[in-house]
C-alpha cells in the first residue's frame, strides 16, 4: 500500500458524506439521531394511543349509558344504542377482519338465534329481537379488542355510577314476589335489575380502583371509594339473594385471580384447572345447586322460597318444554302480549307492564326458546371461549382478565335463578360476551418506530455510505 493511499480513502469518504454537508461543514464521524424528530415522533404516538383511549372510553360511557337509561329514553335509548354501534364499528373498520375473524366463533350464538325465526311461534317478533341481540354481541366483540382495556372500564364504571346515584335519589320500591314484602328497585319495575347493576358496579368499582393505583391516578382511586359504599347500601336495599351471593363468588374469584398473578406458571396452571373442574362440577349439578343458592338467599333475607313465584315458573316452563323439546319455540316468541301462557303467568306475577319478564333460570329459558339443540350449540360455544380465555391467563395473566373471568364468575352462577346473556341492549349481555371475547387475541395499538430503532437505522446506513 503507497502513501498516498490513506488520503484516497479520505478523499473516497468526503466525497461520500457530500450529501450529508450542511453549510460545507466537516462530515460528522458517526451517524448521528436527530433526537428532537425522533421525539416528536414517539409523542405523535402517544398521542395517538391517548386519542384512542379517550375515544374507547367516551363510546363505552356513551354506549353503557343509552342501555342503563333505556326504560326513560324508550325508542330513543334503543336507536341511540343503534347508531353508537354503528359509529364504533365505523371508526374500527380498517381493523375490523383482525378484530372480528379470531372471534368470529361467538357469533354462532346469535346465527342460531336469528335462525329460529325457521321455527318460531312468532317470526317477526324472533327476527326483530334476534337482530337487536346480534347487534349487542357484536359491539361487545368490539369493545373486548380495544386498544386499551382500561379506557372502557373507565367508561362503564363512570356510566353505571350515575345511573345508580340518580337511581337512588329518584327510584321506588316494589312488592317481592308474593310474600309481601318490598324492596328497591331503582328507576325500573324489577329490583333484581337494580341489584345487578349495582353488583356489576361494585365489581368494575374495583378493578377501576386497583387499576388507578398501578397507573398512580390517586384521584380516580379516591373516587372509586365512595362510589363503592353507594354500591353497598342499594344492593342491601334491594333484597336480591342472587346478585348478593353471585357477587360474594365474583368477588372472591377476581381477587383470588390477581393473587395467582405472580406465582410460576406450572402453579398458576394447576390452581386454574382445579377452579376449572369445580365450574364444570357446577354445571353438571346445576340444579341442586341452584336450590341451595335459593335456601340460602331465602334464610339471609327471610324468605319464603316457594313464595318467590319460582317455583311455580318453573313447573309451568317443564310443560312448554315437553311441547317443543328439540328446538323451542323461538327466540324471545314466547313472553309476547297476546300469548295466553305468558299472560297468564304475568297475572300471576303481578306484572302489570306485562314484558320484561322470564323464568329465573337462564337454562330453562333458553329450552323454552331455542330447545335442546339450541341449549347444546350455546353452552359447547361458551365452554370453548372460556377454555380460551382460562388459557390466555395461565399463559400471561394481567388485571383486566381477572375482572373478565371475575365477572363470568358472577354472571354464571346466577344463572340457575336469573336469565343472563342473552336480553339485547342490555349491560349483562355486552359484559358477558365481551369477557368470553377477552380470550382471543388483543388488538395492538398501532405504533411508530423508536429512537433506539431510528439509531441503529442511521448506524446501517453510515456502514453502508463508509462502504
Amino acid at each position: 500500500m503507497t502513501a498516498s493511499s490513506p488520503s484516497h480513502a479520505s478523499d473516497a469518504s468526503d466525497s461520500a458524506w457530500d450529501e450529508f454537508r450542511d453549510g460545507g461543514r466537516p462530515p460528522p464521524l458517526y451517524a448521528r439521531p436527530v433526537y428532537p424528530s425522533a421525539q416528536r415522533q414517539k409523542t405523535a404516538a402517544a398521542s395517538v394511543v391517548s386519542s384512542a383511549l379517550d375515544i374507547d372510553s367516551a363510546f363505552a360511557f356513551a354506549l353503557f349509558a343509552s342501555m342503563l337509561f333505556s326504560l326513560q329514553l324508550g325508542t330513543v335509548g334503543a336507536v341511540l344504542f343503534v347508531i353508537l354501534t354503528l359509529a364504533y364499528t365505523a371508526l374500527k373498520l380498517i381493523r375490523l377482519p383482525e378484530i372480528i375473524r379470531p372471534r368470529a366463533f361467538l357469533l354462532l350464538i346469535p346465527a342460531l338465534m336469528v335462525f329460529s325465526t325457521v321455527w318460531s311461534d312468532s317470526p317477526l317478533d324472533s327476527l326483530k329481537y334476534s337482530m337487536e341481540f346480534s347487534l349487542t354481541v357484536w359491539v361487545a366483540l368490539l369493545l373486548s379488542a380495544a386498544p386499551r382495556p382500561t379506557g372502557v372500564l373507565f367508561g362503564v364504571f363512570c356510566a353505571f355510577s350515575i345511573y345508580i346515584v340518580v337511581s337512588l335519589i329518584f327510584g321506588q320500591s316494589v312488592a317481592v314476589g308474593t310474600t309481601g314484602q318490598t324492596a328497591f328497585s331503582g328507576l325500573t319495575s324489577g329490583k333484581n335489575t337494580v341489584a345487578d347493576s349495582s353488583s356489576t358496579c361494585l365489581l368494575i368499582t374495583s378493578a377501576v380502583f386497583l387499576a388507578s393505583l398501578s397507573e398512580r391516578r390517586f384521584l380516580r382511586a379516591l373516587v372509586a371509594v365512595p362510589v363503592a359504599a353507594v354500591m353497598i347500601y342499594v344492593l342491601a336495599v334491594a333484597r336480591s339473594a342472587g346478585a348478593s351471593l353471585g357477587l360474594v363468588l365474583g368477588l372472591g374469584a377476581y381477587f383470588f385471580l390477581l393473587t395467582l398473578r405472580s406465582v410460576v406458571l406450572p402453579v398458576r396452571a394447576t390452581v386454574t384447572a382445579f377452579l376449572g373442574l369445580f365450574v364444570v362440577a357446577g354445571g353438571v349439578f346445576y340444579r341442586d345447586l341452584s336450590s341451595a343458592l335459593i335456601d340460602s338467599g331465602a334464610r339471609f333475607f327471610d324468605k319464603d322460597p316457594t313464595l318467590t313465584g319460582r317455583t311455580y315458573l318453573w313447573q309451568r316452563a317443564a310443560d312448554l318444554i315437553a311441547e317443543k323439546p328439540v328446538f323451542g319455540k323461538g327466540f324471545n316468541a314466547f313472553w309476547l302480549q297476546g300469548n295466553t301462557d305468558a299472560e297468564g303467568l304475568w297475572r300471576y306475577a303481578h306484572v302489570v307492564r306485562r314484558e320484561g319478564f322470564n323464568f329465573h333460570n337462564t337454562f330453562i329459558d333458553l329450552l323454552v326458546q331455542v330447545g335442546w339443540f339450541g341449549l347444546t350449540v350455546i353452552c359447547v360455544t361458551i365452554i370453548v371461549a372460556l377454555t380460551l380465555l382460562i388459557a390466555r391467563f395461565i399463559k400471561k395473566p394481567n388485571m383486566i382478565l381477572c375482572l373478565w373471568l371475575g365477572m363470568l364468575v358472577y354472571q354464571m352462577v346466577r344463572m340457575p335463578i336469573e336469565y343472563i346473556g342473552f336480553t339485547e341492549f342490555f349491560t349483562s349481555t355486552v359484559l358477558m360476551y365481551a369477557a368470553l371475547a377477552a380470550g382471543f387475541p388483543a388488538q395492538q395499538p398501532a405504533t411508530t418506530p423508536t429512537l433506539s430503532s431510528q439509531s441503529k437505522a442511521y448506524a446501517r446506513t453510515a456502514k453502508a455510505v463508509a462502504r
